[in-house]
């Protein structure tokens, strides 16, 4: 059991400012030999895990886990260390293997089931207990609001364009992890909009007053406070009614309000440090001050390493960082530390995989909308030699955070493996598909008998429909059933061309079992107040 308050007293300053950094490494075994170094001098406070970079599978990280928790004992406090990794589930699930790959956000949304969402995080939060992960940083808290305005949804991260929504589906997956002991974090704070501008690249101001962030970004957060979340990290965006010269990262203006104004009391962890947004303007060392002093309690900057804590200690000495600031940080780092039983860690798994498989189709299959179509035609018949044609837009990483490409994704398989049809042909289309591969590819739509025709984000690689006009040339009456797989704003151009046009809300193998069941199964498209939105 952790004793903060003796912890504290017999630490010294930079013993207490390694806790406030989380290390990175890539390795799927051990700690290198670096970081068992830090322990052993007391300096080192928690690690974050990406996928690719550690995780292979989960028993695999609970492998590894294990051992470096047991490397606590060579400290002199006995003090376990943080262990953190994303695991939103859908575009974004870290440990991809031998967990269960959920929906996403989006997906959830559509749902709109505060029961799920919590059963969701409940599930979530035992595969991570066994994972020995402390902090999930999940569910993002962002809303889709600028759709409204003409802005287009890029990704499936996002639960929904109503703020309501994000904060009922938000709060209720929380709710699920830390009921497991999982510490969540909500992101990101106040609250990223959509827009063409990405932080990994470079930084966005927010131009919203006071009033409309509260009533829109902000709500989310609101209510996430108010169900007790542990934690949220910051966007790396500047918002001018907050304060307008600073990203809220490094703002202690916006920090100051959310800790004095909406009563967070958790830990605060900034976004990684190394986005261009931060490291353009204020380089590695530099945001890493603005940040403490800011208000930040865990730093993620995965271009720091061993320095971080001589110049962080350097700034106290030399009065450019408030050790104050470092003493809060702490405190409630060991306190959470104590809240989440870091180092402890089951030996076997407590949940149970067939149960995660049937909670993700059941999310999967209610958040599906069937935007053109007739739900009584349904389910489609077809002869047993018939063929159906599959054209599949590129399944991988389309942003920044994204781990689509680690997962293995054929709609082909999926319709064989549920016994609808085996007569089928499939081709991957690229995004920005030539002259030649439009082509080729709307030849697979002339040879079938039923086509099937998935985009990615198609409102902007517009060259996919492309596609679809080339096989309507010479197939003007074939029925097509269309699926926008990434923004549901594929669907109004889809409609034009296709009988059908389905919006997923994200594209995973659960959720492409669920088109399948209800195209050639006994599912039905549930009535879904998010058709009417994206049928203006």
């Amino acid at each position: 059991m952790i004793n903060v308050d003796k912890i504290l007293a017999e630490m010294t300053l930079k013993e207490k400012i390694a806790q406030m950094y989380l290390q990175y490494y890539q390795g799927y075994d051990d700690l290198p030999e670096n970081l068992k170094e830090l322990n052993r001098k007391n300096l080192l406070g928690g690690v974050i895990f990406f996928s690719g970079n550690n995780v292979r599978d989960i028993d695999q990280l609970h492998n590894m886990t294990k051992k470096i928790q047991s490397y606590a004992k060579e400290n002199k406090y006995n003090l376990p260390f943080l262990l953190t990794i994303d695991q939103e589930g859908g575009q974004l699930t870290a440990i991809f293997n031998g967990t269960t790959i959920f929906p996403g956000n989006m997906s959830m949304g559509f749902a709109n089931d505060e029961n799920l969402a919590y059963l969701q995080g409940k599930h979530v939060g035992k595969e991570l207990k066994y994972a020995g992960i402390n902090i999930c940083y999940a569910p993002v808290l962002d809303v889709d609001y600028d759709v409204k305005d003409g802005v287009p949804v890029v990704d499936n991260r996002r639960f929904s364009t109503e703020p309501q929504v994000v904060a009922d589906m938000g709060s209720s997956f929380i709710k699920g992890l830390e009921d497991e002991g999982i510490l969540a974090c909500g992101k990101h704070f106040p609250g990223m909009r959509i827009t063409k501008v990405d932080t990994h690249f470079q930084v966005d101001r927010s131009p919203y007053d006071k009033e409309r962030l509260e009533n829109v970004e902000i709500l989310p957060f609101r209510k996430a406070i108010e169900k007790g979340v542990s934690c949220i990290m910051t966007h790396h965006g500047i918002f001018e009614a907050l304060d307008h010269e600073y990203p809220a990262s490094l703002s202690k203006k916006i920090l100051t309000y959310l800790r004095e104004d909406l009563g967070f009391q958790g830990l605060i962890v900034s976004d990684d440090l190394i986005m261009k947004a931060i490291l353009n303007e204020y380089g590695e060392k530099e945001s890493i001050k603005l940040a403490i002093n800011a208000g930040i309690d865990l730093i993620i900057s995965t271009c720091a390493s061993e320095w971080f804590v001589d110049y962080v200690y350097d700034c106290v000495i030399n009065g450019e960082i408030e050790q104050s600031k470092i003493e809060e940080s702490v405190k409630r780092i060991l306190v959470y530390k104590k809240k989440a039983n870091v180092g402890e860690i089951p030996d076997k798994k407590e949940y149970d995989s067939n149960y995660g498989k049937e909670l993700s189709a059941k999310i999967a299959a209610k958040g599906l909308i069937l935007y053109k179509g007739n739900q009584e035609e349904l389910p489609i018949r077809i002869d047993k030699e018939d063929k159906i044609g599959i054209i599949l837009a590129n399944p991988a990483r389309l942003v920044m955070s994204d781990a689509t490409n680690l997962y293995d994704i054929s709609l082909k398989d999926i319709i064989k493996k549920k016994g609808y049809h085996s007569n089928i042909k499939e081709a991957i289309m690229p995004w920005h598909p030539t002259d030649e591969e439009i082509i080729s590819l709307a030849d697979v739509g002339i040879i079938s008998d039923i086509l099937i025709f998935t985009t990615v984000n198609a409102y902007r690689f517009d060259r996919q429909i492309e596609v679809l006009k080339e096989f309507r040339k010479f197939c003007p009456t074939k029925k097509v059933i269309s699926i926008a797989t990434r923004s549901p704003m594929d669907a109004k151009i889809l409609a034009k061309y296709s009988d059908y046009v389905v919006i997923t809300g994200g594209l995973t193998p659960s959720i492409l079992e669920g088109v399948s069941n209800a195209i050639f199964g006994k599912e039905k498209f549930e009535y879904n107040k998010a058709k009417e939105f994206f049928c203006r």
